[in-house]
C-alpha cells in the first residue's frame, strides 16, 4: 500500500504532462501531408509562398515557436494564425504525433 500511493500520484501527475502515445515519425507523415507545402521540409517556411503572401514564416524550430505549449500549437493549427488557414481533417490522435514531430525541429 505504501508503494501504491506514490505510484498513483506519479501516474496522475505525468498523465497531463506527457503524451505517452506521441510518435514523431507518425507526426512527420502528418506534417508532410498537411504542413510541408507552406512550412517547408524542415520548418523553415516556403520562401516563394512567403513572398507571394507578403508574410515572414517563423522557423518552426525557433525559440518563439518552441516556447508555445502543446495546447497553443494545437490551437494555432486548428484555428489558424495570421494568414495561415486552419488545418482541417486531423484526428485527436494525430495532434500529439504532429506536435512530437514539431518538437524535433527545435534549434539548439
Amino acid at each position: 500500500m505504501k508503494l501504491l500511493i506514490p505510484l498513483v500520484m506519479f501516474v496522475l501527475f505525468t498523465a497531463g504532462n506527457v503524451s505517452w502515445a506521441a510518435d514523431a515519425k507518425a507526426g512527420k507523415a502528418v506534417y508532410d501531408s498537411k504542413c510541408k507545402t507552406c512550412h517547408g521540409a524542415g520548418g523553415e517556411g516556403n520562401a516563394a509562398l512567403a513572398k507571394t503572401l507578403k508574410v515572414e514564416f517563423k522557423h518552426l524550430g525557433s525559440k518563439e515557436v518552441q516556447a508555445k505549449t502543446d495546447d497553443q500549437l494545437k490551437k494555432d493549427t486548428t484555428a489558424g494564425i495570421g494568414k495561415m488557414q486552419p488545418v482541417k481533417g486531423l484526428s485527436d490522435t494525430q495532434f500529439p504525433d504532429l506536435i512530437a514531430f514539431l518538437r524535433t525541429l527545435a534549434k539548439s
